[in-house]
Parts: C-alpha cells; structure tokens; sequence
C-alpha cells in the first residue's frame, strides 16, 4: 500500500470518518488486483464506499479519486480509460435515484491540495458543459458547478480530513 497513492488516501479519507458514521467499502473484484485479463466476467463496483449517517439517517454513495495535478480524466463510453470510469459514473447515478441517498465523487486535487466533494448530478452537468474529457479545479468555478470543499490537515505526511464537517454541510 505504501506505493500506490490511491490507496494511502481512501486510508487517510478512512481514519477520518467519524464514530457516529458507518463506513464500508465495497470489496474490490479479483480483476482489480494485478488486471488479469483472463477475468473478463468478474463485476465492476459502482463505486468505492458507502457511509451511512446515523445522525442525519443519510447513505452516502461516493467514489473516492486523487490527482497528482489539478486535472482528472473521466470517461464518456465504455471502451475508454481514464480516472473516473463509465461504470462509476453509471452505478452513481443509478443509485442517486433513490430518496435518502446521496451520491458523488469525492476528489482530491494533491497539487492545490483542495479535496472536493461533487455530487453525482453537479457531475453530470459538469460533463455536459465541457468538450474535453478532462477537467480541472477550475472549471468547477467556471461553469458554477455546485460543490463542498472537504477541510484537510496536513500531519507530517499524510492527511486528516474534516468528513464530520462535510457530513454535516450536505442538506438532507
């Protein structure tokens, strides 16, 4: 785990769920590790976690990416391969049409260090603004993309996240 970033922020982003919220991931199919291909028929996630609010009695449906920049690539069909998979974007948006659910990406931009939280519906619009299949930090301002910045801290090397306060900014 040392080496892939991905994985050292969903640990980051996990140690810093509150007590009040439970957390789980879903597991990860056997294709993901090592990508042998002779798996061809093992299921893709629709996304990384769900959180389920106890407080505010909400289940979150999220998917959890990190950039080196302040770039991320998406994907507009499926036979592409980018950061932010087709498949991702289809489970979330199946799942957001259930009352009591919220879904979105939650990104971390690590050269601006601004982690963002974007609802899967704000996501949408995002793509149908955009020519590119990218797009940056920015373009969220740009095209008045409503989101929630996560608050960070940075200790030593590695981050605490304010997830109670994101948790308590999202309207129910």
């Amino acid at each position: 785990m040392a080496n892939n970033t991905g994985k050292r922020f969903e640990a980051d982003f996990k140690k810093s769920v509150p007590s009040y919220a439970l957390l789980y991931r879903l597991p990860d199919s056997a294709q993901a590790f090592g990508g042998n291909s002779n798996l061809r028929f093992s299921s893709k996630n629709p996304f990384d976690y769900l959180i389920w609010d106890s407080k505010k009695h909400i289940l979150y449906a999220l998917e959890l990416k990190t950039v080196a920049g302040k770039v991320i690539s998406f994907e507009r069909s499926k036979d592409e391969n980018r950061e932010i998979h087709w498949h991702q974007i289809e489970g979330l948006n199946k799942w957001n049409k259930y009352d009591g659910i919220t879904c979105g990406f939650i990104i971390e931009f690590r050269a601006i260090e601004k982690t963002v939280f974007i609802d899967i519906s704000e996501f949408n619009k995002l793509i149908n603004m955009v020519t590119r299949k990218s797009f940056n930090f920015d373009d969220l301002n740009n095209h008045k993309i409503q989101y929630l910045i996560i608050g960070q801290e940075k200790i030593r090397t590695r981050y605490k996240y304010r997830v109670d306060e994101f948790l308590m900014s999202i309207k129910s």
